[in-house]
């Protein structure tokens, strides 16, 4: 039996270039403000690219989408998906060669408008699942960024029950890492044809 592939690392951690179709997740401790977690994100992104790739970071072939960024070159002949979420301090970089990823975190809280979230994005079934749940808190988290994560895999928005989750429930695989600090991660993968 082969043992299995760590996927995931806590930055500044290093990973190796993964194999075609093995997905990694890498931890970046950041500020608590958006806007500076989202600029220390990339520039962790970059380093690791450029250590995959022999580019110079600022020549990598990255474009910048409203879903974040985008890699425009090959690495090992292979295309690179790339897929970003953050939490409070933290923030997560997804990465996968020939296929499309999606990544989503979450803290575990109590959310307020947890029946209206539920029934108008994640369903009936969801609900009743919640309200029937131990931990119905940690349940919520972990439907919604299976969804979440979903959708960034399959490169749509977010949109009301019963398209979203209908479209979503059967294109991926989903991995979900739930960790001591009170945090869900889910990952979605699917791979090119």
């Amino acid at each position: 039996m082969k043992a299995a592939k760590k996927i995931c690392f806590d930055w500044p951690e290093m990973p190796a270039l993964p194999l075609v179709g093995q997905p990694v997740l890498i931890r970046v401790a950041t500020s608590a403000s958006r806007q500076a977690a989202r600029q220390e994100l990339r520039t962790a992104l970059r380093r690791i690219l450029a250590a995959w790739s022999n580019i110079l970071p600022e020549q990598l072939p990255l474009r910048e989408t409203p879903r974040g960024p985008v890699w425009r070159g090959q690495l090992g002949g292979n295309s690179l998906d790339i897929s970003l979420s953050y939490a409070e301090g933290e923030g997560w970089i997804g990465l996968l060669r020939s296929g499309w990823i999606g990544v989503d975190v979450m803290r575990i809280q109590s959310v307020p408008e947890v029946e209206d979230i539920a029934l108008n994005y994640l369903g009936s079934d969801v609900l009743a699942a919640i309200h029937q749940s131990t931990d119905p808190d940690m349940e919520f988290a972990a439907a919604w960024t299976e969804l979440e994560a979903r959708l960034k895999c399959l490169k749509r928005e977010l949109t009301e029950w019963p398209l979203t989750q209908a479209f979503a429930a059967s294109k991926c695989a989903i991995q979900k890492i739930i960790l001591p600090d009170n945090l869900v991660v889910s990952m979605a993968t699917t791979f090119s044809s």
